[in-house]
């Protein structure tokens, strides 16, 4: 039988100087969804997610131990709800609770057991994981999920402000490893994102407030008018009354968008360039929260790092110092406190500059903002400086009165 024309060509080469080269592209719908309580009977957001199928998808449930406390009964919701769809999904395995908070990254605990249980669950590529939690929870499980089987299915509902507003919209997954934040990780998107924002009524104040810093740097970047809506609503948020949820929906609302617009239309959605553009404040934090061994939280120590980044601008003179006074302000009144025991050792904490740099590789970038609502960035950093800004932020000194 005679080849076909393709092998007879390639058969006819200097196979010592072939080469083949292909490119492709793979489509992604981006999915996010606001709604409140998503399990109950007359809530229809997560059967319209569901992707087709001709079978039965499994399901397989994981929950973070902090909100299953804090709600109890949200295991039995899901399970209720998975019956009343039977038609279109079987839960292949009660909830798994899972260790929420920074725990939930450090080391391999929590990836081993959502691994194993996606095995023994017999989850496949055509079925299904529903992960409830904070970002650490999310990006725990979510990596367990993107490695099994090369890549399984995940639905998130984030259930804090700072997942709700930022982590739980990218597509990431990742562990902390080696002392260093995120090292072990994949990129993966999730099926879709569901905003559950009924889920923030039970946090406590420090994540409550969490998403909020989040909020407010991506304000600083790209929308000085959500920076106004957070000083406007600031007491109301504070407060924690009738009127809070709907003030901190509007929030989570607009910095989701702004979030998913960078990922969805910023051009490097992988992260293959040297910057990481929505990053302000985040050199810092990463280091922060290494060094008070993961008990100082995310949205804290992005505070801190929006406060030492913003001085750092209005020192170099690339950000007029009322701008940066503004900034820090407003995440003083919405309860942030911008200093901590973890700045007293400047050269210490300035390790974080490499190893941010180190997590992209190349050259360093750090973003800053050169007015509000208007981003920039630097490649060298004046370490004399840098460490005048921490210092500065260590006593409580804003950048108009350096």
């Amino acid at each position: 039988m005679a080849s076909p024309p393709s092998q007879a060509l390639a058969l006819d080469r200097d196979l010592a100087h072939t080469e083949f080269d292909g490119s492709f592209s793979v489509e992604w719908l981006h999915q996010l969804r606001f709604t409140r309580e998503a399990m109950a009977d007359d809530n229809s957001v997560l059967e319209q997610l569901l992707p087709d199928s001709d079978d039965q998808l499994r399901i397989l449930a994981v929950v973070d131990s902090g909100l299953a406390e804090n709600r109890p009964e949200l295991p039995d919701s899901i399970t209720s709800w998975c019956k009343r769809h039977d038609d279109r999904v079987t839960l292949a395995a009660k909830p798994l609770i899972i260790t929420g908070g920074e725990q939930a990254k450090n080391g391999w605990d929590s990836y081993e057991t959502t691994a194993q249980a996606i095995a023994s669950a017999g989850i496949c590529r055509r079925s299904l994981v529903l992960i409830f939690g904070g970002g650490a929870v999310l990006d725990a499980a979510g990596f367990a999920a993107a490695t099994a089987h090369r890549g399984v299915k995940v639905i998130r509902f984030p259930s804090t402000t700072l997942a709700q507003g930022d982590a739980g919209i990218g597509v990431k997954n990742a562990i902390n490893a080696f002392g260093m934040k995120n090292f072990l990780g994949s990129f993966s998107p999730p099926l879709a994102v569901i905003n559950d924002t009924q889920l923030l009524t039970s946090l406590d104040d420090t994540h409550w407030r969490g998403g909020l810093s989040e909020a407010i740097k991506v304000a600083a970047l790209k929308n000085p008018e959500l920076l106004q809506l957070i000083e406007d609503e600031a007491d109301v948020l504070r407060q924690r009354d009738d009127k809070s949820l709907d003030a901190m929906e509007r929030v989570m609302v607009e910095s989701a968008r702004l979030h998913m617009d960078h990922i969805v239309a910023g051009g490097d959605a992988f992260e293959t360039q040297h910057a990481r553009p929505l990053d302000l404040g985040h050199w810092a934090a990463h280091r922060l929260e290494a060094r008070s061994d993961w008990t100082l939280s995310h949205g804290d120590a992005v505070a801190i790092g929006l406060g030492i980044d913003l001085t750092y601008a209005t020192m170099i003179g690339r950000l007029e110092a009322q701008a940066a006074d503004r900034v820090l302000k407003c995440l003083i009144k919405v309860g942030f406190s911008l200093q901590s025991p973890w700045l007293d050792d400047p050269d210490e904490l300035m390790q974080g500059i490499e190893e941010f740099r180190e997590h992209l590789g190349g050259q360093l970038t750090i973003p800053l903002i050169s007015s509000l609502g208007t981003p920039d960035q630097v490649h060298e950093i004046d370490s004399a400086v840098m460490k005048a800004a921490i210092e500065a932020i260590r006593q409580g000194k804003t950048p108009s009165a350096g």
